[in-house]
This record gives structure tokens, sequence and C-alpha cells, in this order.
């Protein structure tokens, strides 16, 4: 009688959850929780989503219509329904005869007066389309991220891999092939190529035609086609035998590449799949062009045009790559020391032509792959070796040999002898203590002899004893305040009349005598000291410009250099403006000079800060534009007010690669809005030159050295 009248219960909540199915007038199926999850009803609505008819489905385990690979959502499923929870979940639903589609499942599940689940009423919807226009959306919003953060071409086509593959999981694998300047194609998957498949691909018949295609290629079988054996193998490690082939056009609608979706099954609307694949074109097609870009402006920041060698910018970025994987290595900078004689003799095109044939000889002789050389200064080369141990003996032999022949310069055979500085590098040792420690020896190296090098040793090193020395006394000198301020006008180069003045920090100790500000800033940044220096040189600057408006005297703006330390402080805007209240000057007196690298610090951070100071009415200053690793993405994002040429660029702004660098930056400025100011000028002729290139601002030796508050004010009243 129990069990009779346990069925009769069980009947009856049947009858109702089936009521309520028919009431949700959606697809639905109801399964047996105790009898393995097995189905006991289902609508025609189900059988039409899946194609299915109710004699394939009735008794049937209901999850093993789910993909295996989402096991752990299927489990959760199963443990929330035995526990009497309704659930909602995103799945691959599969369908018999036909590809999978996505469905979004709601699974109410019924109880007995134990608490125990009997039955669940789960209703399938097909949301397809929802889920891939989510997806769209989620790759388009990380491609642009991975733009925003200059992330590689190759991680790039990562992202749109490993998004693919996920949508489509688990039956698909895909593969982009991007077309090279050498008539083949670059391969990216969605976690690189590893050791199954090869870099490049070459471009063969097959991928011709699939590239004629407008739309898709279908292939059923891979082995019928003259495609790569190791992306056949590829395809085949994920137990994939079919495969779909998109050209990739760009924005000219020229093809660039194609997609390998390797597969195994087809896609049931090929409409909709050709019109989701050329959004995702479209996203491959713009990092693809920027890429392309970035290239075109790495060329310019990070070679050397006149020699055709990497600069110095390109080979420390390489090198701390580098550094990161194996560790340990060596720098050597390698000088000729007639190198000055020879431009002095036949001119500069003469030296770049000395150091060009120096470094073909060099890589002619590379012995390790490693190795890597690039232009230092106007008048030397820097090498890289990565290991942890370096023959010096040979590396001697290598240059000697490497100057037995002469070099034929301007028409005329010419020996030289070359001095070199060696300094290794570890993880206990930066990289750019090691240039310096190299430089450092290569300074000892020239005062010896003939062909000569130098080993940098820390018991000679006269310049970290300074540093110490430097060290040493500044906490003293900050808490006496004897870091001073002398400033340098900026003028106008049109008119020679003063247009702003920058604020220079200067420290005379006691005990010291003049500190040179390339001595103490590095160590004051290192110690943590550097945002005390910056206070006290606003301050006096401050206390200057309020004398002068007490006495109603002419105000000009001040331009103050703001470290990085003390431009992320979080009280940074704060402290400033109070200061500017306490000796009640306008804001728009201070001209806050930071370094171009300041965005690729924290971009989000930087540019509320600098929106922050706008909105009081400071203007902002990029200080030596051109030596650092700045994103152009970033610069024309960030609102500063005035643009600062790097005085190496104006000290060879005769050399015609130079002259092309300062006047991008100067037309740079100038789309952005911004005044472009140019350092260092010590002559007439960089004047004209620069008059001639739109620069209306520019600071040096040829119109004002740096002087005392006194200086300034006999010239400004006078």
């Amino acid at each position: 009688m129990i069990a009779k009248s346990m069925d009769i219960q069980n009947n009856s909540l049947l009858t109702t959850i089936r009521k309520l199915g028919v009431n949700a007038n959606e697809s639905y199926v109801i399964f047996d929780v105790k009898n393995n999850f097995s189905i006991i009803e289902c609508n025609d609505l189900f059988c039409k989503l899946t194609n299915s008819t109710s004699s394939q489905i009735l008794n049937k385990d209901y999850f093993s219509m789910l993909a295996k690979e989402q096991m752990s959502t299927i489990e959760m499923i199963k443990e929330k329904v035995h526990n009497g929870a309704m659930v909602q979940a995103k799945l691959h639903h599969n369908c018999f005869g036909k590809p999978p589609f996505w469905s979004e499942i709601q699974a109410l599940p019924f109880q007995n007066n134990k608490g125990e689940t009997l039955f669940v009423l789960l209703l399938v919807k097909d949301v397809t389309y929802h889920q891939t226009e989510d997806f769209l959306n989620c790759l388009e919003k990380a491609m642009y991220e991975a733009i925003e953060k200059d992330n590689p071409f190759d991680k790039k086509m990562n992202i749109v891999c490993r998004a693919i593959n996920k949508f489509f999981v688990p039956y698909v694998n895909s593969m982009i092939l991007i077309k090279t300047e050498a008539n083949q194609f670059q391969i990216y998957t969605a976690n690189g190529n590893g050791s199954q498949l090869s870099e490049v691909s070459e471009f063969n018949e097959f991928c011709h035609r699939a590239m004629q295609e407008e739309t898709f290629f279908f292939v059923e079988n891979l082995e019928e086609i003259d495609i790569p054996q190791e992306h056949k193998k590829f395809a085949y490690s994920f137990n994939k035998q079919s495969g779909w082939f998109v050209p990739i056009r760009n924005q000219q609608r020229q093809v660039i590449g194609l997609f390998a979706i390797f597969h195994s099954q087809y896609p049931s609307d090929r409409n909709f799949y050709v019109k989701m694949f050329q959004k995702i074109e479209s996203l491959v097609a713009l990092a693809h062009t920027y890429a392309k870009t970035q290239k075109r402006i790495w060329d310019l920041a990070y070679m050397d045009i006149t020699t055709g060698l990497p600069n110095r910018h390109s080979f420390v970025n390489s090198i701390e790559k580098e550094k990161e994987r194996r560790q340990h290595g060596f720098i050597k900078i390698l000088k000729p020391s007639e190198f000055h004689q020879v431009v002095e003799l036949y001119g500069r095109e003469a030296g770049d032509e000395l150091l060009r044939q120096i470094a073909k000889r060099l890589n002619d002789n590379k012995h390790e792959y490693n190795e890597y050389i690039a232009r230092f200064t106007s008048s030397s080369l820097i090498i890289s070796y990565m290991t942890s141990y370096e023959d010096l003996t040979h590396y001697d032999r290598r240059i000697k040999e490497l100057i037995r022949q002469p070099f034929t310069i301007s028409g005329k055979q010419i020996y030289i002898t070359l001095k070199t500085g060696i300094a290794s590098f570890d993880k206990n040792i930066k990289i750019a203590d090691a240039i310096r420690f190299a430089d450092n020896a290569l300074s000892n190296a020239a005062n010896k002899p003939g062909t000569h090098m130098e080993v940098f040793t820390k018991e000679r090193n006269d310049v970290l004893e300074q540093q110490m020395l430097v060290l040493n006394h500044l906490s003293h000198a900050l808490k006496n305040k004897e870091i001073s301020v002398n400033l340098q006008p900026k003028v106008d180069l049109r008119t020679g009349e003063i247009q702003s003045i920058e604020a220079l920090a200067r420290w005379i100790s006691p005990t010291l005598g003049f500190v040179s500000p390339t001595a103490f800033i590095p160590v004051a940044e290192n110690a943590g000291k550097v945002r005390e220096i910056d206070t006290q040189i606003l301050e006096q600057v401050l206390a200057w410009l309020a004398n002068r408006q007490q006495l109603g005297k002419k105000l000009v703006k001040v331009a103050v250099n703001i470290s990085p330390d003390h431009f992320y402080y979080p009280l940074f805007v704060k402290d400033v403006l109070k200061l500017v209240q306490k000796y009640n000057i306008e804001p728009s007196y201070i001209i806050l000079e930071v370094t171009e690298n300041i965005g690729l610090v924290d971009f989000q951070t930087a540019l509320a800060i600098i929106q922050e100071l706008k909105s009081y009415g400071f203007n902002t200053s990029v200080d030596d534009f051109g030596t650092g690793f700045s994103s152009l993405s970033y610069l024309q994002r960030l609102p500063f007010t005035e643009l600062k040429i790097d005085r190496s660029f104006i000290n060879d702004i005769n050399d015609a690669a130079t002259l092309a660098i300062v006047r991008s930056i100067i037309q740079l400025a100038l789309n952005l809005g911004m005044t472009s100011v140019a350092e260092g000028i010590e002559n007439e002729e960089q004047v004209e030159i620069l008059r001639a290139l739109g620069c209306t601002v520019g600071q040096g030796y040829f119109y004002y050295k740096p002087m005392s508050f006194e200086r300034l004010d006999a010239i400004l009243d006078a």
C-alpha cells in the first residue's frame, strides 16, 4: 500500500510538473534524478531544438546530451538539483545529426516530503545568437586592451585563437596564418606554436585558392587537401578531421591571411558564422595594421638610420628581455680610437660608414647566436653576449683579426685600433649598471695605446664611491635646505623674448662642494628622497614668484621637474595645490615637468592626475622627449601643454636621420596642440633649423645659462 501511495504521489507531482512545462511555452524535458537523470518526458519543441524524436530521447541520461568538456559545470548542476536549488547555466548542447548549439538551461528540482529531489523540469533555450554577440564583444574588448598595452602581435593572435576555441569548445581548434613579405605564412595558435608547429609555412596552391574565396572554404577531409603535414598533425592531435578556411582581409579588402579552423562538425548556419568571422576578421586586420604602424615607429625610434644598426634604445629593450630568460651575460662597448680623426678628415658620414663596416665584420664572425650588436653613441658600438662565462682571450683574438685588414672609407684605406670596455651582469646587477660599468671601463681603455680592452672591476669604480659619498651627505643637505635653485629661461625663437623659465636643482655642499644634479638626483631617487627635493625646489620657486607679485613685478611661468615617484604619490596634487595657495600664486604660472614614460607606469592614474592638475590651472610638460619608450597612443591621450625635445637630438640636428626625428616630434606636438620646446640650443644654426621646422620655443646656452634668482630678476626688470 505504501508503494502504491508513493506512485500516486509521484504521478500527481509529474502532472503538476508537466503543466508547468506546458505553460512555460518553451522546450522542456523532465528527468528522473533517482534513475540516473533519465528523461521521462519531453515536448515537441525540445525534439525540434535537438533535431530528434521522443523515442530517441526518452530514458536517455539527459547530461549525456551535453559536451563532456563541460563536466565541472555539469557536476555543479547535479549537486544543486540534488540539494533542491534552482539552477541557471549556459552550455554547449548536443543535437542529433547536427552541430551543437549554445543553450541556456533552467533546472527546477522537485522534492518529496523527505527533502529528496525526485524530478527536474528543465527549460532549454537556444541562445547561440546572444552568446555569439557576447563572445564578439568580449573579444573586441580584449583586443583593444591588448592594443592599449602595446602587446606584441603574436599575443593578440593568441587571444583571438583562444577565444575561438573557447566559444566552440570542444569542437574546434583554430590557427591564424598571416602572409609575410617573404610570401610565407606566419603561424599563430591559442598557446603559441610550441614544439608542434614551425613559426612559418610555405604559401602553396591550396592556400592561394582558399584566399581567393569570398567567405568560407569547406573541407570535409583534411587528407584531401595540400596543407603542411604538421598542420594536419596539429588538427589530428585534437581529433579534428575537417576544416573551414576563411580569408582574412584588411580595411582595403586586401587578403592578408587565413583562418584555419579545424573541427569535427559543420556549422549549422553558414551565413551566421560568415558574419561572425567577418567581425573577427576586422579585429585581426586592425591588429595587423597597428603592428605595421608600430613597426614603422619602432624603426624610427629604435634604429640608427645612418648605419642601419639597432640603436641604444633597441639594445636595452632587447637585452632586458633576454636577461629575464638567461640572467647572465657580458656587455662590451667598442670604440675605434681614430673615429674623430676620420670624421674631421672625411666627414660625419665617413664615421657612420666606419662603424657600419666594423659591425658587419663582427656579425660575419659571430660565433654565438645570442650576441646582439647596436650603435651606442655617435662614435661607439655596444655588444651583448648572454653567457655565464666569456673567454676574453678569444674576444681579444677576434678583435685583432677584425682590424687586420684595412677599412675603405671615402675611397681611402685606413687602419684603426679598437678600445673595448667590458662588464658583466647577472640577477644582482642591472643592465643599466652593467652598461655604465662597461662605459667606465672604456674610459680607462681609451688611455691605453693600441688596440686594448679593459674589464670593469668594482675596486676601480670611483663613480660608485662618489655615489655612496653623496648618499651619506644627502639627508643632511635636505634637512639644512642646501639644495638651491638655478633658473634657465626658455625663449620665443622668433623674438628672443623670455617665454617661461625652468627651475634646476643645484647643490653646493659645505663638505663636498658643488655636486652635479646628475650625481645626486639618481642617488635621491634610489634612496626615496627625490620627492623632498622636488618640494623644496617648488617652494623656492613659489616664494620667488610671491615676492615679485608683492612688488608688483612681472610674473613668468616656471617649470619644475617632478620625479615619477613624486608624481604617483597619492597626495601629490593636494600638496602642490596647498603650496600654491600658501604663496597665493595662480597655478597657471607653474609648469610641472615629467618624463615621457610617466604614462607607461600606470596610464589610467597618470591620466587622472594630469586632468586634475589641468582642472586647477596647472600646465604640464613632457621632458626629454625621444629618449624613453613612450607609446604614442598614450601620449595623444594625455593632455600635456608642452613637449620638450631632448638636447641629444638638437646636438645632432645636422644629421639627416636626427633632423627627420626632430621634424616628426615638432609636427607631433603641433598635431596634439602642444608647444614644442627645444633643449640644449648652442648656436645660431640650430636656431634657424628649428624655426624652419616650426619649433616656437627653445632654451640653451646660446640664449641663457642657468642663473640665480637675483640675476634673473635683473634681466626681467631691465
